[in-house]
């Protein structure tokens, strides 16, 4: 250790896709980010006299006193930033993410900064490609990487929001070669690290182009949705994209019913053909509305289709004004 350094956890917090958000939406990113550290810091007891913070664009990294144990940044600073980021994520179409790496060890201070081999670890470990993708993976918004030398000395032993059956270990590999870190995701009990089962292929959930991935506009930064986005709804999956509960929706025959939220309801039979979307459930058709017989049911579209349940073009049992001639959709549905 060279004269001068000191022993001190070490911190770097690196923001998921920064380099997707325009000028705008990044002012108003790094002021949530900096809103959250501060006040989980405060929530810590950690002083702003105890902190050595410097930004780096996107995040930024720190220095804590060394009178501030490991422990209290490994639960309750960690339980405040995953709380209140949650709560202001609830407001935002696309969804602040978080990499935050923490390390304990030796660093140095001069009038440029931070400097140490210690603080290349952490910052590399935050920006990992590793730490990427647990954090796309995991679906959620906040991942913590660990040294193994942390989780040794601290995060194995527990303590107040620290849960060591909570953190897995993965092999990263750095510039200065292979090493062990140990991954968090708050609000998750184990987090799917490189190797397991499934971890190739993002959740229904994972980070897209509303949490993360693609171009942010000024108006989703701000909380509004951006051209083509229905306000709280997530855009149509794409074809062949599993179904809300995660399972591939196959052709066949099923019935699903669909609340609309108002105490009116229909019932949608699925009989495979042309599929429609509702509320991130994709239905395949022919679909039919309604669940009885008579003038007052209709199919769509026919196809004349008699062995799937649809009347026939050439039906003439159908009375003739309860067939659909080309109108929009949703004069097919029947609320009951």
């Amino acid at each position: 250790m060279a004269d001068g350094a000191v022993y001190k956890t070490l911190m770097s917090v690196d923001t998921r896709e920064s380099g997707s958000y325009l000028d705008g939406a990044k002012r108003r990113m790094r002021a949530r980010i900096y809103d959250l550290a501060h006040a989980s810091f405060a929530a810590a007891g950690v002083a702003r006299s105890m902190l050595h913070l410097e930004d780096r664009g996107d995040g930024f990294i720190a220095a804590v006193d060394a009178r501030i144990p490991p422990v209290r940044l490994l639960g309750t600073w960690l339980a405040e930033m995953h709380q209140r980021q949650r709560v202001g994520n609830e407001d935002l179409a696309r969804r602040l993410g978080l990499r935050v790496g923490l390390h304990v060890g030796p660093v140095e201070h001069d009038e440029e900064g931070l400097s140490g081999h210690a603080m290349d670890l952490v910052c590399r470990l935050a920006d990992s490609p590793v730490t990427r993708t647990v954090l796309d993976r995991s679906g959620r918004d906040l991942v913590l990487v660990v040294s193994a030398s942390l989780h040794h000395e601290v995060v194995r032993h527990g303590g107040r929001f620290v849960e060591p059956s909570a953190y897995r270990s993965a092999r990263v590999a750095l510039k200065e070669g292979p090493v062990t870190a140990w991954f968090h995701v708050p609000g998750e009990a184990r987090p799917r690290v490189p190797g397991d089962e499934g971890f190739d292929t993002l959740p229904v959930d994972a980070s897209s182009g509303e949490n993360g991935g693609g171009a942010s506009t000024g108006a989703e930064a701000e909380g509004r949705p951006g051209p083509g986005k229905d306000a709280g709804h997530a855009a149509p999956d794409p074809a062949g994209r599993p179904a809300a509960d995660g399972d591939p929706r196959v052709p066949g025959t099923e019935a699903w019913p669909v609340d609309t939220g108002s105490g009116a309801h229909w019932d949608i039979k699925v009989e495979g053909g042309t599929s429609v979307v509702q509320d991130r459930a994709t239905f395949r058709g022919p679909v039919r509305f309604g669940s009885g017989g008579g003038a007052d049911h209709e199919d769509w579209p026919t196809r004349g289709d008699r062995g799937l349940g649809g009347r026939g073009a050439g039906d003439d049992s159908a009375p003739n004004d309860s067939r659909s001639t080309g109108q929009d959709n949703g004069s097919t549905e029947n609320p009951r």
